[in-house]
């Protein structure tokens, strides 16, 4: 498979600082990725060649999960043999099928960690990310752990069956685009393979900007359009991201455990306005903070768990990214703009347990874990759930 092809970039004049933004959507996607996920790991942003592999398929445990493309698993799936992509980084001897024969080699763009972009031949190609196994997610940077997808790999498969079971039941989700793995391949009974996720929705012709490039051209985008980067980024960024991280709990009965810059990107219109739309990746890593998993009939009964809005970790790194870092001042109003959005999101789900108006933020986390525990939270929650059934919000 051959690079995405690369076209034209346009130079934007904003204040005295240009600014330059591809044509192309999908290769300005995977160049504000390598922008900040690669800084001080990277000596090149290139495109690599990954060695392909050929597996009997008695030799792996295949899940095709719902929304799989049939033309990515396709391309895996041969017949009685499964098409196994190697990390071109791994150096660990454990990690399955490493002698193997290589029978295709694929060319792809590194984006996080372990994951790799496969951008296709052309803009008509499916657009598909693969993390695969590896003790060396970076060059000089070794994590053993890196090898270890099982756990993971199972936590997608749960979540992914769960969301598809509750998006029967109450329609599509609003404001957010979820983009869960869709195939995972794993050695029978060992720790490597690979999780496929599905990115096609980044070739609808919007631009995708990860938040974890914000502190690097956010400033840029809001001055493009004539805005103050602080309120812009807070009305398109903090407040819309604790907002969808509420309806996702109060939705799937999901806390979302690394909601982190890496994991979150702002759909883009042609000008490089935020249209309002989030997109979520890694939702396999989450958890549980109710009985979704157990309910049929219903989203989810009870709260289990206390709930997380995990705050800062979603400005994780915007604080650090050397001259480009946001000030202190500005993530703690950032902060307070998400926690206000996530709560007044739950009091929009559960109106009849919601805190008294102006109920400190710091202690609304409380009362959230008490109100949902209660008889009152359960009689609450069934009401909202038979209100939006088939609703799509």
């Amino acid at each position: 498979m051959a690079e995405h092809s690369r076209l034209a970039s346009t130079r934007v004049a904003v204040g005295d600082e240009p600014f330059e933004v591809k044509r192309d959507p999908v290769a300005q996607w995977l160049d504000w990725e390598q922008q900040a996920n690669l800084v001080g790991f990277r000596r090149s942003t290139a495109p690599v060649q990954v060695d392909v592999v050929a597996v009997p398929r008695s030799d792996v445990e295949v899940h095709i999960l719902p929304g799989a493309p049939a033309e990515v698993v396709e391309l895996f799936l041969r017949g009685d043999r499964v098409l196994v992509p190697r990390h071109p980084l791994n150096r660990d001897p454990t990690v399955a099928f490493r002698d193997l024969p290589v029978v295709e080699r694929w060319t792809a763009r590194y984006t996080s960690s372990r994951t790799l972009a496969f951008p296709g031949r052309d803009s008509g190609d499916a657009l598909f990310s693969l993390k695969l196994a590896t003790d060396h997610p970076h060059p000089d940077f070794r994590q053993p752990e890196k090898t270890k997808l099982r756990a993971e790999a199972f936590d997608a498969i749960g979540w992914a069956w769960v969301i598809a079971r509750i998006d029967e039941l109450l329609g599509p989700i609003e404001g957010v685009v979820l983009v869960p793995e869709v195939l995972i391949v794993l050695a029978a009974g060992l720790e490597s393979g690979f999780l496929l996720r599905d990115l096609r929705l980044f070739q609808d012709g919007h631009y995708y900007l990860p938040a974890l490039s914000l502190p690097f051209v956010g400033r840029s985008i809001a001055r493009r359009h004539g805005a103050d980067p602080e309120d812009f980024w807070g009305h398109h960024f903090a407040e819309p991201v604790g907002r969808v991280k509420a309806r996702l709990l109060a939705r799937y009965g999901l806390w979302y455990e690394t909601p982190n810059p890496q994991n979150l990107l702002v759909q883009l219109d042609r000008e490089l306005r935020p249209t309002g739309r989030l997109v979520f990746r890694d939702v396999g890593d989450g958890d549980c903070a109710t009985d979704a998993r157990e309910a049929r009939d219903v989203p989810w009964r009870r709260l289990v768990s206390d709930l997380r809005p995990e705050t800062r970790t979603s400005f994780w790194a915007f604080g650090e990214a050397a001259e480009h870092s946001i000030a202190a001042d500005v993530l703690e109003r950032w902060y307070a703009r998400h926690d206000a959005a996530y709560y007044a999101e739950l009091a929009r789900w559960f109106p009849e347990v919601a805190p008294p108006a102006g109920t400190a933020l710091e202690r609304a986390l409380a009362h959230w874990n008490a109100a949902l525990r209660s008889d009152a939270g359960q009689a609450a929650v069934a009401r909202a759930f038979a209100a939006r059934r088939q609703s799509g919000v």
